[in-house]
């Protein structure tokens, strides 16, 4: 494989078909956390972003290769991008309760919380959810749109895909907040082109707004 602006060029192993059935299963899974009640959200939500994070790396498996030093400033970049998208969530949460669907959307976000304990939650969000997610949709589905088409259309798509399979929850500010965060993590990704920042900045993210300092 070639390197192109720091993106890899060529498809990844399986190729489109791979990417296909991953998505699908994606798409499924997610239908079924946020349209189907009593599914178990946490047990459910785990194994799948374990497993699609675990895909991403037998299909990439430099995807998570770096120097220590590197991984450092990895750290360092995923907590501060954290901190302004935990900000910005802030603002947010403000203004989207004086609409009138505001209250009830954000305590809607917040009604997985019943399933389990806070340590529990706490523990999953930070692996293997968070992570997960990050080498899922941006390791592999961006990164193979990228090598497909262009790391712009390549951004494009992969965001508008991680919005789409929150469109079952009906949701609109679960999947506003799934668009703002896939954009910030998707130009991050596609900034830096290692995954490393996004998994820290996911993750300690996913942390604050469900348990830690929640907007509840």
């Amino acid at each position: 494989m070639n390197i192109n602006n720091g993106l890899i060029e060529g498809q990844p192993r399986g190729g489109l078909p791979l990417i296909v059935s991953v998505l699908s299963v994606a798409a499924i899974v997610w239908f079924f956390l946020f349209a189907v009640k009593g599914t178990p959200f946490w047990t459910v939500i785990a194994i799948a972003t374990f497993v699609l994070g675990s895909i991403s790396i037998i299909v990439y498996p430099d995807t998570l290769r770096a120097s220590l030093k590197t991984w450092l400033m990895h750290i360092a970049l995923g907590l501060l991008v954290a901190g302004i998208l935990y900000f910005i969530f802030y603002v947010g949460n403000i203004i989207v309760r004086l609409l009138p669907f505001g209250s009830s959307g954000v305590e809607a976000v917040y009604g997985t919380k019943s399933q389990a304990s806070d340590r529990t939650i706490l523990m999953l969000l930070l692996f293997p959810v968070g992570p997960g997610e990050e080498l899922f949709w941006r390791g592999l589905v961006q990164r193979a749109l990228s090598a497909r088409l262009g790391p712009l259309k390549g951004f494009i798509i992969a965001t508008l895909l991680y919005t789409a399979v929150h469109l079952p929850s009906m949701n609109i500010t679960l999947i506003g907040a799934a668009a703002v965060g896939g954009i910030v993590w998707g130009l991050l990704y596609r900034k830096v082109k290692h995954i490393g920042p996004g998994i820290v900045s996911h993750a300690i993210w996913d942390a604050a707004v469900f348990v830690l300092f929640p907007f509840t």
